[in-house]
């Protein structure tokens, strides 16, 4: 075996190499000795969690990291050297054995951020955040490979904090970014617990620092509020820039993480300049992806994840988290080849993002097909008149039909116009939504006054009226419906904890007639935006 590994390693050195990456939130492998710092959840022999528990967690581990193949794995959420140890000497037994190991060893934290590879690890380095508090190291590691790679491991301190304190992370790796030497070649993966656009989906309560994130502005992500493009980072070798690996998927496949069906990209592998140059290590250009088996899915299509049930864990599921892949090579030829490709096509990818390029189509249109979308298609200057976390409603002008984009919608703004690129079309009981769309231009504000119109019982049954806003309903709610005008009507409302009951005279400020399984309703989706009276 170690004849086997020292010639691999040698013809690695000769000849062009090509080794895979990848990335997994693991979700608290904890081992069976107590060490003061765990959370009580995984205390031996507290909660259920016992050597038979343990046990299961690591063989439920080991399956992902076989079936996915990799040969580096940066791993988080690992409780210490002695887990992973634990899970390194598994994997061996079971046929896909890791050679090599390296983890952090930041004091009083309960988790580490570790590694494991197939090549020989050379050097480990942890990163320190700051002088103080508790923050998880980063961890770098460099791979014995010719020429060098490196590997930097992050976990950034979770969304219960705010974004100051994920900014302190990228700010440390900035630094020790910037003093490596000119053109080194490294890779940056991890869980960031930030999202891929950040900038744009952050959310209020975590937003202190008047929108800069880490992972965008520190990073450098982004350039003058877009993303950094594959090309951008090829043609401007000497700038501190990076380009996330999740630019290479379709919009609605950029996610990793689902929380309570909110769905983002949350885990990430980030490249420099220097793997897009033609030379030494590059990145294999759509080699990105999800892993995403059936097994890691349940019955509902949620994350199959570990769980710990009625204050106990019960030896079932595998993460929280999605793992992450890619493949890097120095097959200079292939990697040149892909380059002229990507040179020579970008005119007709700027061409592309001209307006003009797109065949354009109406909502109606997009409300009248029954196929999927067979190549994009343009809407032009569409108001977004409701926006509510990651769904909003369009249309593009007061008298004309709207349609819904269900689940991707976070970056749209209510009250604004836009001019959007629709890659995807999905039906719901024969009823057209937007699947996938891409923002060309952002045309500014308007006036939803003349979109958001006064409601009437007879809007529900004409289809020109269907995922409208509407307003000003007054009725009394009896037998789980509100009466208007005599005509009984079914309320959803987004939150379970708002309630009507029998005889409660309601007035509902705005709406939006919504379906469900064809059936027509009207769906309240902030307090706000009624108020009930009792007799």
């Amino acid at each position: 075996m170690f004849k086997y590994l020292i010639a691999t390693l040698f013809t690695l050195s000769l000849f062009s190499q090509t080794i895979k990456v990848a990335q997994w939130n693991v979700e608290n492998l904890f081992d069976m000795k107590r060490d003061g710092t765990e959370y009580k959840e995984y205390i031996p022999n507290h909660h259920n969690w016992t050597k038979e528990i343990f046990r299961k967690k690591l063989e439920h581990t080991a399956q992902v990291i076989c079936d996915l193949n990799a040969d580096v794995i940066g791993l988080e959420e690992i409780e210490n050297d002695n887990a992973l140890a634990k899970l390194q000497k598994l994997l061996k037994r079971v046929g896909c054995s890791y050679r090599y190991r390296a983890i952090t060893t930041t004091k009083d934290v309960p988790i580490q951020v570790a590694l494991l590879s197939r090549i020989k690890i050379s050097k480990k380095r942890e990163i320190p955040i700051t002088h103080f508090g508790r923050q998880r190291h980063i961890l770098e590691v460099d791979l014995a490979t010719n020429p060098p790679l490196k590997i930097f491991v992050n976990h950034w301190r979770s969304k219960r904090a705010p974004e100051s304190k994920r900014v302190l992370y990228a700010k440390a790796l900035k630094k020790r970014l910037m003093k490596l030497s000119k053109g080194v070649e490294y890779i940056l993966i991890g869980d960031f617990n930030s999202n891929w656009q950040e900038y744009k989906t952050i959310d209020a309560k975590h937003n202190d620092t008047n929108s800069k994130t880490g992972i965008n502005q520190i990073l450098a992500t982004t350039l003058n509020n877009k993303m950094v493009s594959y090309n951008y980072i090829h043609s401007h070798q000497d700038r501190f820039i990076h380009y996330t690996l999740w630019l290479e998927l379709p919009n609605s496949k950029r996610w990793s993480y689902n929380f309570f069906g909110k769905k983002e990209g949350i885990d990430a592998i980030i490249i420099p300049p220097s793997l897009a140059n033609g030379r030494g290590w590059e990145y294999k250009k759509g080699s990105f992806g999800v892993y995403r088996p059936s097994y890691l899915f349940g019955k509902y299509g949620e994350i199959n994840r570990w769980r710990y049930r009625y204050g106990k864990h019960i030896g079932k599921g595998f993460s929280d988290h999605l793992p992450l892949y890619a493949t890097f090579t120095t097959d200079i030829t292939k990697q040149e080849d892909i380059q002229k490709k990507e040179k020579d096509s970008t005119h007709k990818l700027i061409k592309k993002r001209i307006l003009s390029q797109y065949p354009s189509i109406s909502i109606k249109s997009l409300l009248n097909m029954t196929h999927s979308l067979k190549s994009p298609r343009l809407l032009k200057d569409v108001v977004v008149v409701l926006k509510r976390d990651k769904t909003a409603i369009i249309q593009e002008s007061p008298n004309e039909p709207a349609i819904m984009i269900y689940g991707l919608a976070k970056a749209l703004q209510e009250g604004r116009r836009y001019d959007l690129a629709i890659l995807k079309l999905k039906h719901y009981y024969g009823i057209s939504e937007i699947g996938d769309f891409e923002i060309i231009k952002d045309r500014g504000e308007v006036n939803l006054s003349p979109y958001i119109v006064d409601f009437k019982p007879s809007m529900l049954d004409n289809p020109i009226y269907r995922y409208r806003v509407v307003k000003s309903i007054k009725g009394v709610y009896r037998h789980y419906r509100l009466i208007v005008d005599g005509v009984p009507i079914k309320l959803y409302f987004k939150n379970r904890k708002w309630r009507v009951k029998r005889g409660d005279r309601v007035f509902i400020k705005k709406a939006e007639i919504g379906y469900y399984r064809g059936k027509s309703e009207l769906i309240i989706w902030s307090y706000k935006d009624f108020k009930k009276e009792k007799n």
